[in-house]
């Protein structure tokens, strides 16, 4: 994911303040200057790019980092059109687009994004030799205009095979451009700063005590760059060149930007103690990504946190006992299959409402037919019960074990019919149920299904 900060204008000082910005939200930033145009059309202008992907932990989705990124540009003083997208062309084309009120952030689904944009703001997208004349550098944007092609959508939907045959290689190129492609893969600026700490070892080492000194010895003196720099590490990459020659490469992203060097080392440590390499160890590489570095306010009225670095510690270590996808938050998936959810990122920044999001708190649906204050508790894994059925309702309810609801059924309400999965067999396996809700001579109500292609009964869920 990649955002791009426009300025029309050519001023040296904007530029600087708009890469200071950059700078602040990511370590990999690029310049891009617009070729512009010999006659004067006005493509001219300055790209600030940033590499925005590892922002997505610390600071929300796209449209998150878009307006953090305006707020901080119209703070610095300087002004500039915000946009971000998955790939740097398509960043650029609608950070130079006309439109100036809110930032732009396009989805995954590039083409309806580009669609509406002139064919004439891929001019300073180009790379064109220097000596150009100005005939050859209008010359396929005439014809296209001839064709009747205006907007980015239009060039896209032509065929590649019969526009390379009329505009050869410079056809293609603008094509691939309107469809939002990189021409070149993204180098950052070498003025970047960089902390990267790389030890060749004298000996191969395959197990994690003598590599907790190395990483001791590594992280140290970057902990010490980053305070003199007043960063903290967003994300942590470390290769591992083993003595097969192949590499083992693994990315830490962070929950807050944090310097420890010791936290860093566990959380190291905790990783390949979980996936160990595959051979020992004789190069070690370790680079730090720079984010601000974290300011701390609590509040009088709410309970504080654990501190990151705890956090951090606890989550990994759990991680490496139990298996990286049963520690985490629940959150619902959308699909139609009850109780389906996934393991996410442990982030409790996000506060009630991501709880309220993940299911943990939120009320179930109330019971059909009944009160609207009862909670529905459902059985993660659906025991099988014994159900006697008179004409057609559940009459009667066996236990099947010790702790079990049984009883007669005074009241029951029912069959609601749930299917489905059938069209994702990679899911699960598909569902036919017919849903009751039940009250028993013993005061419980609950709710229970009965499998329509086994026919055998099983308790949903309780109700409180």
């Amino acid at each position: 994911m990649y955002a791009c900060l426009h300025r029309g204008s050519e001023d040296s000082a904007a530029i600087q303040a708009l890469l200071a910005v950059a700078r602040d939200f990511s370590p990999r930033v690029l310049v891009a200057s617009g070729h512009g145009d010999p006659a004067g059309e006005g493509h001219g202008g300055h790209d600030v790019l940033l590499d925005v992907s590892g922002l997505g932990a610390l600071i929300g989705g796209p449209p998150a980092i878009a307006r953090e990124l305006r707020r901080a540009v119209r703070e610095s003083g300087a002004s500039a059109r915000v946009a971000i997208a998955p790939t740097q062309t398509a960043a650029r084309l609608l950070a130079g687009c006309d439109r100036d009120a809110a930032p732009i952030h396009a989805a995954a689904d590039l083409p309806p994004a580009l669609a509406p944009l002139p064919v004439a703001a891929l001019r300073p997208l180009e790379m064109l030799p220097p000596g150009i004349t100005h005939r050859d550098r209008t010359r396929p944007y005439d014809t296209l205009e001839k064709w009747g092609i205006a907007t980015l959508g239009a060039l896209a939907a032509l065929p590649v095979a019969q526009l390379s045959s009329r505009l050869g290689r410079r056809g293609v190129a603008l094509h691939r451009l309107a469809r939002g492609l990189d021409a070149a893969p993204f180098v950052p600026d070498g003025e970047t700063p960089r902390f990267v700490a790389r030890l060749e070892l004298e000996w191969p080492v395959d197990t994690l005590e003598p590599l907790s000194f190395v990483f001791a010895r590594l992280l140290e003196p970057l902990s010490a760059a980053l305070e003199r720099a007043d960063r903290g590490a967003a994300a942590v990459r470390l290769d591992l060149r083993l003595t097969d020659r192949s590499t083992c490469a693994r990315v830490l992203q962070l929950p807050a930007p944090m310097r420890d060097a010791r936290v860093l080392r566990t959380l190291l440590l905790l990783d390949l103690e979980s996936r160990a390499p595959a051979a020992a160890v004789d190069v070690v590489s370790i680079e730090l990504d720079p984010a601000p570095a974290r300011i701390t306010q609590f509040s009088l009225l709410q309970r504080a946190l654990p501190a990151p670095e705890t956090l951090s510690t606890l989550t990994a270590r759990l991680s490496a006992l139990l298996g990286d996808t049963r520690v985490g938050t629940p959150v619902l998936r959308d699909t139609h299959r009850p109780g389906a959810f996934e393991m996410t990122r442990y982030a409790p920044q996000q506060g009630a409402a991501a709880r309220v999001h993940a299911g943990v708190g939120a009320a179930s649906p109330p019971p059909r037919g009944g009160d609207d204050t009862h909670v529905l508790r459902r059985q993660r894994i659906p025991p099988a019960i014994r159900v006697s059925v008179e004409r057609g309702r559940p009459a009667y309810i066996a236990a099947a074990k010790r702790g079990m609801p049984h009883g007669a059924v005074t009241q029951a309400a029912g069959p609601w019919r749930t299917s489905g999965g059938w069209w994702h067999p990679r899911e699960g396996p598909p569902w036919n149920h017919d849903e009751w809700d039940v009250a028993l001579s013993t005061g419980v109500v609950c709710r229970i299904f009965q499998d329509r292609t086994t026919q055998q009964w099983f308790l949903d869920g309780l109700y409180d």
